[in-house]
């Protein structure tokens, strides 16, 4: 399974940065290739959320529970779709703003997994990864 772990320090407070991190609605905006976010359901902490959007020119469906410790960290779990696995996502608070460090094992499951994974091979996904957090920071900077 390929190991991702990318950082960024976000020039805004936690409490802005987690509002929209932990919204899977403000995916659309900031996120590349989404296209539609569905919240399936919410039960105390854990969201269950079914996103739609293209990876490497592919339609792909994902569904995936988030569990919310607000503010310091988003545990994930992928279940359905072409890639699984677990994800977590940290939110420090630093002089400069907010410490964001994504890590992520995933796997890649059936035909469409196996289109993924040969696409994101090694650091492809690490440099996948990276310009996602980026576009993370650029909407919440400049909000």
């Amino acid at each position: 399974m390929p190991k991702v772990t990318v950082s960024r320090v976000i020039k805004a407070p936690r409490e802005k940065v987690w509002e929209v991190a932990s919204d899977p609605k403000t995916m659309l905006e900031w996120w590349p290739g989404s296209e539609s976010v569905e919240i399936l359901s919410r039960e105390s902490n854990t969201l269950t959320v079914r996103g739609v959007g293209t990876m490497e020119g592919r339609k792909a469906t994902m569904t995936e529970t988030w569990t919310l410790y607000p503010p310091e960290k988003i545990e994930q779990e992928i279940f359905e779709g072409p890639i699984r696995g677990r994800g977590i996502q940290t939110y420090e608070e630093v002089p400069e703003g907010t410490k964001v460090t994504w890590y992520s094992d995933i796997s890649f499951k059936g035909v469409m997994g196996k289109i993924f994974g040969s696409l994101l091979v090694g650091s492809k996904l690490q440099e996948s990864s990276a310009h996602t957090l980026e576009e993370l920071a650029k909407y919440i900077e400049n909000r």
